[in-house]
């Protein structure tokens, strides 16, 4: 549970924002591959996600249907609090660089991931908004995943099995929050955040380094993405995920407004039980 809570911290610490207050709505939709699937076992294809900013604070909630979670998360204490509605549970990690000296903890490591993403000099309007857009590129080799006490047989299901995601980011530099999100990245880059939370999460994963990188060169708030997953390589996982088609993911931005946030939506609600990870 800490790796997985500490792992959510790393991603979200590179997506919040910086100093105005920001609440901004996104919805995805998922369609083709194993979507069709999912949804008629009655699971939620469209879930929303609000993101809420304020100073160094933020919180995204994110609501499919029979699953709600709410992560808030505070740069000045690297501190993660994941809500879980349903259980009325409240887990909280920190998130700190380990002491100058301090031995590497063991760690798993999981998927090689390898990302690019540029600049195409074409954009458009979007919503009214002026986008521009960015081509991006990534893979996830499972084969290099070690999960702790997996058996040799599901190690040996995943050879040679690689998860491929290509699209577009439309990014727009004239929109409330673009210039508070933008710099919130720059200063998580710089100070390495998402690194130590994967530390602590005692997880190592090949690329992320890339990755964050790739993501801190947008210059902006990704307003539309566009993204086609597919799966390659041999072996029955890979042969039936591509029986299953490519999967088509939209998200784009709803709604961005300014106004004020609450000081209640950054703690936990009465009632709730605290799991201290």
């Amino acid at each position: 549970m800490r790796r997985w809570v500490t792992t959510v911290a790393a991603v979200l610490f590179c997506s919040a924002a910086l100093r105005a207050d920001v609440t901004i709505v996104q919805t995805t939709t998922v369609e083709g591959g194993m979507a069709a699937m999912a949804a008629q076992s009655g699971a939620n294809m469209n879930p929303k996600m609000t993101t809420r900013i304020r100073g160094m604070q933020s919180r995204t909630d994110v609501d499919a249907g029979t699953v709600a979670v709410s992560t808030i998360v505070d740069l000045t204490t690297k501190q993660v609090i994941v809500l879980n509605a349903m259980q009325k549970t409240a887990t909280i990690a920190n998130v700190t660089p380990p002491p100058a000296g301090t031995p590497a903890q063991p760690t798993t490591t999981g998927p090689t991931v390898d990302a690019a993403i540029k600049p195409t000099g074409k954009s458009q309007v979007i919503d009214g908004i002026k986008c521009d857009e960015y081509s991006f590129n990534t893979s996830v080799d499972m084969s290099t995943m070690t999960p702790a006490n997996a058996p040799p047989e599901a190690a040996a299901a995943m050879q040679g099995i690689k998860m491929v995601m290509n699209g577009s980011m439309w990014v727009a530099k004239e929109v409330p929050g673009a210039e508070e999100y933008l710099a919130f990245q720059k200063s998580s880059m710089a100070a390495n955040l998402g690194a130590s939370a994967m530390s602590a999460a005692g997880m190592s994963v090949p690329g992320m380094d890339k990755l964050m990188k790739a993501v801190g060169s947008v210059n902006g708030l990704t307003y539309l993405t566009e993204m086609t997953m597919t799966m390659e390589g041999t072996g029955q996982i890979a042969d039936m995920m591509r029986q299953m088609g490519p999967m088509k993911i939209t998200t784009k931005v709803s709604s961005v407004k300014t106004d004020k946030v609450d000081d209640s939506a950054f703690k936990v609600p009465e009632g709730y039980t605290t799991i201290k990870q």
